[in-house]
């Protein structure tokens, strides 16, 4: 199996064999490669009692303590309940009600970024992390370097480098976690080690201090303080258990909605270098529906179809998953006469069909009007890369139309205001990390308000959020 942008090997097996469908084994598992939105909808949607598990992940999972994730929990019992919590503390319904913090969050981000424009990455990693960390424990981080952004940075990059496909043999090979650390080639035993404290931190930190504020009456609305204060057990056992769980959706919460934002935003961010034909058009939409004395809101959103279009490309240019998670079959199955024994581990290519000439004309380029009809309207017939971008079936995330809405009120507010450039003399090609999430490559970029009236409309913006 390729170690490395496995999905573009992938792509390249489905042409050579012409088949949507491939197997390999390694080692004794099979390993079903999807190559095609027809099949991963046919198997992981019509047949999800049967395709919703996950392949187990020794490395991350058992060594390194991942295990809480409901993400990438097989499929059971413990994955219900933590699902099922989350959705009833974190249903779609009740979306707009965490659109105050959006809003106020955003405006401290144009803020920053006119201050510190040429750490524009830290900036959108603090702005994330503080996010998501406010919708879920209500805590504000105010500082750059704040250590629960530091912790989140190291736990999730640990994590994500090592959930890459491929990296670890114990993953195939189960049986090496038994070998003892001190033996030649356990590197990954001893680093695993070391790495499990940080997971521990990560997941322990925010929740116990989150209790504290409750405790001293002054916790603020999140996703935790809200489950606790809706703990209705009836032994300390019970009580104790409600608390796991809602300590491990609220840390799944914390590592999958950190980095895929910060990643779809600085996506966006790599896209206006780039294509800046796409940036004026998208300026001058809002500056036509919007105004110049006041930023993009959610409300916004249906008078802004180039914006939106343009949203849908960042999605689709450079997927943040460009191989979803992989899914495990719970029963042999036959399908269009290839049969499937249970335990396979389903591999989803979302690049293949995201990249394909035929549906999307020169897929490397950055195009927002092909999701828009002549007319200039959002196309319902073309797919929204978003609804891929999550995942597939019953394991597609929950907390998704959080990072849509929060993804949308970033890009309007930052196009309305802020202009992105290329550098002088700057001839570096978009690269991105070889990561489970798709992270761009470290890039130089200018970014600065687009005139002085604009730098006032994001001071009088932030002054406002500081005072809410």
């Amino acid at each position: 199996m390729p170690s490395k942008n496995s999905y573009l090997t992938f792509t390249e097996w489905a042409k050579k064999y012409k088949s949507e469908l491939l197997y390999v084994n390694v080692f004794g598992t099979n390993i079903v490669i999807l190559n095609s939105l027809r099949v991963i909808k046919e198997l992981l949607d019509t047949k999800s009692s049967i395709y919703s598990s996950r392949p187990q992940r020794v490395m991350v999972s058992e060594l390194m303590g991942w295990s809480f994730m409901f993400a990438t929990m097989p499929y059971g019992r413990d994955w219900r309940r933590r699902r099922s919590l989350f959705q009833r503390f974190f249903p779609t319904s009740r979306a707009d009600a965490y659109q105050p913090q959006q809003r106020a969050k955003v405006r401290h981000l144009l803020s920053r970024l006119c201050d510190s424009q040429q750490n524009f990455v830290q900036t959108l990693r603090h702005f994330t992390g503080g996010i998501v960390i406010a919708l879920g424990y209500g805590i504000q981080v105010n500082r750059v370097d704040d250590p629960y952004i530091k912790l989140a940075q190291r736990a999730i990059g640990l994590l994500n480098d090592a959930s890459t496909p491929g990296k670890y043999l114990v993953d195939m090979i189960p049986w090496l976690k038994y070998i003892p650390d001190w033996f030649p080639g356990a590197k990954f035993k001893r680093d695993a080690k070391e790495w499990r404290k940080a997971t521990e931190e990560f997941k322990e930190a925010p929740f116990q201090a989150t209790k504290l504020n409750m405790e001293k009456g002054i916790a603020s609305i999140s996703y935790a303080a809200t489950c606790l204060e809706n703990l209705n057990t009836k032994t300390v056992e019970e009580r104790l258990d409600m608390e796991e769980l809602i300590k491990d959706t609220a840390a799944t919460f914390y590592g999958g909605g950190t980095d895929t934002i910060l990643c779809a935003l600085l996506t966006f961010i790599l896209a206006m270098k780039h294509f800046p034909s796409a940036q004026i058009k998208a300026q001058e939409e809002l500056d036509r529906v919007v105004g110049p004395d006041r930023l993009p809101d959610f409300s916004d959103a249906s008078n802004l179809p180039y914006v939106n279009a343009l949203i849908r490309e960042v999605f689709r240019w450079q997927p943040i998953s460009p191989i979803a998670l992989p899914h495990r079959s719970t029963e042999d199955d036959i399908f269009e006469g290839y049969f499937i024994p249970k335990g396979s581990i389903m591999i989803p290519n979302s690049w293949i069909f995201l990249h394909d000439e035929k549906v999307f004309p020169n897929p490397t380029e950055f195009i927002p009007e092909r999701f828009l009809t002549p007319s200039g309207v959002l196309d319902t017939n073309v797919l929204d890369p978003f609804d891929v971008a999550f995942g597939y079936g019953r394991r597609i995330c929950p907390g998704m139309h959080m990072a849509r809405s929060t993804v949308y009120i970033v890009i309007t507010c930052i196009l309305h205001t802020m202009h992105i450039s290329k550098p002088p003399g700057d001839d570096q090609p978009v690269e991105y990390l070889n990561t489970v999430i798709r992270m761009p490559k470290v890039f130089k970029c200018d970014i600065e308000p687009r005139s002085k009236s604009k730098e006032r409309l994001i001071q009088i913006e932030a002054l406002a959020a500081h005072e809410l």
